[in-house]
């Protein structure tokens, strides 16, 4: 049997965000509970073990993948990187410290089903 296709993938870049990552994967998925959505976290080489939290904590989920990149390359090259790796049409990209709350992430969805761009 299939998999039903992505509706979304959120991606998030992060570098020194291991106090963030629990808090902002569980908000997501709270936010997007019925959404067939995926969250990309694109780790910068962070020293305090920030891919090590977001594997433990996306270890929870089904739907939580990690890249790890070896040094800090930069926010810009995180988002393309993860753009790269997302399966759906529809992309959000968060920060990681919760200034862009995960829970108006339903609502842009929708705009976006609506056609908006």
């Amino acid at each position: 049997m299939r998999e039903a296709p992505v509706e979304l993938s959120v991606i998030v870049p992060t570098f020194n965000e291991r106090e963030n990552v629990e808090p902002l994967i569980e908000r997501v998925e709270e936010a997007l509970k019925g959404v067939r959505f995926e969250l990309i976290v694109v780790d910068d080489g962070s020293p305090d073990g920030t891919a090590e939290a977001a594997m433990k904590v996306g270890g929870r989920y089904g739907n939580v993948r990690v890249l790890r990149r070896p040094s800090k390359l930069g926010l810009a090259s995180a988002v393309v990187d993860g753009a790269s790796l997302a399966r759906a049409d529809v992309l959000a990209v968060l920060d990681a410290d919760l200034q862009h709350p995960p829970e108006l992430l339903p609502a842009m969805l929708a705009k976006v089903k609506e056609g908006y761009d």
